[in-house]
């Protein structure tokens, strides 16, 4: 992700290089293990560019040329012919303000042998590692604990293929994120060449879940009928779908699908405290609630109930409505001298028991 790759005035410019910033800072964002930026770093009269090479044949992306390995001069390799790119010291060199290189643990150079190519930072075009490349990149990953590999930049059939595949050699589970790369070439000779190689080495290429989501809903039932609607089929297919495509990568810091690897980092004292703390804490509210059908009644603050609202009195109809007559009319009929008389012995024999 170098100014040199990107328009609008790169040297070597791959069409929509700036566009891939927002997912690869979402990567970036992420939990990883380690994230390793990469950058070409060229002396001025690198064998790949157009300058070194007397014409008619150094017209840069038409020319090519062969070169020879330095540790078995035999073996020979033809590479293309580029515009001078990434030269060390010139600004095309620097990365672009975009990428938020800060989040980035190590920048690793490569390219620096006038002689050799080098597209991976694995190793060049020989394989060699040590004495062209200048850094092993593969023990270093491995010493780190990382057992997989997500790689995203520019440009696609070129440093993004060769890193790839040189990853899966050396023994990496590796995944490309495709909405974090663009190409030279986008068809058939170019970028959708390198995704059938990637198939074909057990190299995942993952689309986000959005966008397997919006796939699976765009198809339709076998009536024709369900375009762009959600259906419990189409629920489960996102699922398999999402896991066939990769299904590891999530667009999210935070994700569920956690892309770090190796040992997890030592808790603080603060963080061990705050964790006890909310432990103690659950299990007081865990004491302050009532077992079902306990028949024992909740103590605590959880517990409190507010107070029962007075009964309302009800109101009797005064003499003289419509209502107080109807009721007074069910009443009994007004007792008589003697049936007062004859009652109130009976009543006082109740308050003697009493």
């Amino acid at each position: 992700m170098q100014e040199d790759f990107c328009p609008p005035s790169g040297a070597l410019a791959v069409p929509g290089g700036r566009e891939t910033c927002t997912p690869i800072n979402k990567l970036l964002a992420m939990p990883f293990t380690l994230k390793i930026a990469t950058r070409d770093f060229h002396p001025a009269d690198h064998i790949s560019f157009d300058v070194s090479h007397p014409p008619p044949n150094n017209k840069a992306f038409e020319s090519s040329t062969t070169i020879s390995n330095p540790l078995n001069p035999s073996e020979t390799v033809t590479i293309p012919i580029w515009p001078a790119h990434c030269v060390q010291g010139t600004p095309g060199a620097e990365m672009i303000p975009e990428i938020d290189i800060s989040k980035v643990d190590r920048i690793i150079d490569k390219g620096r042998d006038k002689r050799m190519e080098m597209f991976s930072p694995f190793a060049d075009a020989f394989g060699n590692k040590s004495d062209t490349a200048g850094f092993d990149l593969a023990a270093y990953l491995k010493a780190e604990g990382v057992g997989r590999i997500f790689v995203v930049g520019l440009a696609g059939e070129y440093c993004v293929r060769c890193t790839a595949v040189d990853a899966k050699k050396e023994g990496f589970e590796v995944l490309i994120v495709e909405e974090g790369v663009k190409s030279i070439d986008e068809g058939e000779r170019g970028w959708e060449a390198a995704k059938k190689e990637f198939q074909d080495k057990g190299i995942k290429v993952p689309k986000l879940r959005e966008e397997v989501k919006e796939d699976v809903k765009n198809e339709t039932n076998k009536d024709g009928s369900g375009k762009g609607q959600m259906t419990a089929w189409k629920g489960m297919k996102i699922s398999k779908e999402y896991e066939k495509k990769g299904g590891d990568y999530e667009n999210e810091a935070g994700s569920k699908n956690e892309p770090s690897k190796g040992a997890p980092e030592a808790k603080s004292e603060e963080e061990k405290k705050d964790e006890s703390k909310g432990s103690d804490e659950k299990k007081e509210d865990k004491a302050d609630k009532p077992k079902a059908n306990s028949g024992k009644k909740a103590t605590g603050k959880k517990a409190e109930t507010k107070a029962k609202a007075p009964k309302k009195e009800k109101k009797v109809p005064t003499e003289g409505t419509r209502k107080s007559s109807r009721i007074g009319g069910k009443r009994s009929a007004p007792e008589d001298e003697d049936t007062k008389e004859e009652k109130a012995p009976a009543k006082k024999a109740k308050a003697a028991k009493k």
